[in-house]
């Protein structure tokens, strides 16, 4: 069950961001809605960092989908930290391509479908594109 915060799913914009480059940074703005506060704040830009942000989400997916369902406790808090950290790799304009390896390491094929069925489309689209369309 997806809960209804979802809708109102934030966009990132990027200023003064020159790609997923090695090293630059750049100021990004979350805007907010009804569940997150809209904020400005400053990223690195480096393979590194979105290699790192890879490892995080595929982390926090895991919870996501140990606390969902029938052992929620409560959902939108693992979907919030989600949120966030798919945000953070967003910002940081990194290529879907590096969440595919440690979400392949620390979920199995049944884990990664069901992540994917619970996502928002924007997120589980660039998830869906990271794995390689699986």
């Amino acid at each position: 069950m997806k809960p209804v915060w979802i809708l109102p799913f934030a966009v990132a914009l990027l200023a003064g961001c020159g790609g997923g480059g090695g090293g630059s940074s750049g100021t990004v703005t979350l805007s907010g809605s009804d569940y997150f506060h809209a904020a400005t704040e400053t990223v690195s830009h480096s393979p590194a960092e979105c290699a790192k942000d890879a490892r995080i989400f595929a982390t926090d997916a895991l919870a996501l989908l140990a606390h969902s369902g029938a052992n929620a406790y409560p959902a939108d808090l693992y979907y919030s930290i989600i949120h966030d950290d798919f945000l953070d790799f967003e910002a940081r304009t990194c290529e879907p391509k590096v969440l595919g390896p440690p979400l392949r390491r620390r979920l199995t094929a049944k884990q990664r479908a069901a992540l994917v069925a619970d996502l928002p489309s924007v997120m589980a689209q660039v998830v869906r594109d990271g794995l390689g369309g699986t």
